[in-house]
């Protein structure tokens, strides 16, 4: 499972070090910062055996760099989606373990004062989240990078499926084609955009490989060619 986990502006140091040490303890090696606070002192007591991967963690600026290379990219959130939020519809930690078959996945956890910005969540391709109560839902950063990396885990390193990923640019297309139909097929912007964000939240969960991929846009193509 070759899975990079990314730290959207994380704000407290100590929530970093707990962070590498709870990748150290699941056998995870890449760790990603976007535009992290400073990394000190506390960050690498509190990362313990997992020094190590603090030491090789990455600093990027911006999302889009730090997700670069990476065939999926999983976005996080406490919130739970709605009809009008289906971007949000997210899927548990056990139900990611099943979907991550093949490719590089990029997993996304947002600051611990607001999480992951709409904008950039938009640009994932689906959205884990930790079930909590509803009286108390929102957890530690560290807290639900180390639940999620604990159901990754559990699948350990069985074999899987060696399909080809759907490059991203393939699934650009894909997004395009889709845009392009659903603007033929709605005369209602909002029933365009929602039935969109449905569509590639389906695209995200199947983890689409490049064949399936190519045969979706072949279809797509002709289904413009009769509109």
């Amino acid at each position: 499972m070759d899975v990079r986990i990314v730290l959207l502006n994380p704000q407290e140091e100590e929530n970093v070090g707990a962070v590498a040490r709870a990748m150290r303890n699941f056998g995870f090696k890449e760790l990603c910062l976007v535009g992290p606070c400073e990394i000190g002192r506390r960050a690498r007591a509190l990362a313990s055996h997992g020094l190590p991967v603090l030491e090789r963690a990455r600093t990027f600026d911006s999302y889009e760099n730090a997700v670069r290379g990476c065939d999926y990219v999983v976005g996080t959130t406490g919130k739970k989606g709605g009809q009008k939020t289906p971007k949000r519809q997210a899927v548990t930690p056990d139900q990611l373990r099943d979907l991550l078959t093949h490719g590089k996945t990029a997993i996304v956890f947002g600051n611990e004062a607001s999480g992951i910005p709409n904008d950039i969540l938009e640009k994932t391709d689906f959205v884990c989240r930790v079930p909590t109560s509803p009286d108390y839902p929102i957890l530690n950063l560290a807290q639900t990078v180390c639940v999620i990396l604990y159901e990754l885990a559990k699948k350990g390193y069985e074999k899987t499926v060696k399909e080809r990923p759907l490059p991203r640019e393939v699934r650009e297309q894909l997004d395009k084609f889709t845009h392009e139909i659903l603007t033929k097929v709605y005369a209602q912007p909002h029933q365009q955009r929602q039935t969109e964000a449905i569509l590639q939240r389906i695209y995200g969960k199947s983890m689409l490989t490049k064949k399936e991929g190519g045969k979706m846009i072949s279809f797509y193509r002709k289904i413009m060619a009769k509109l």
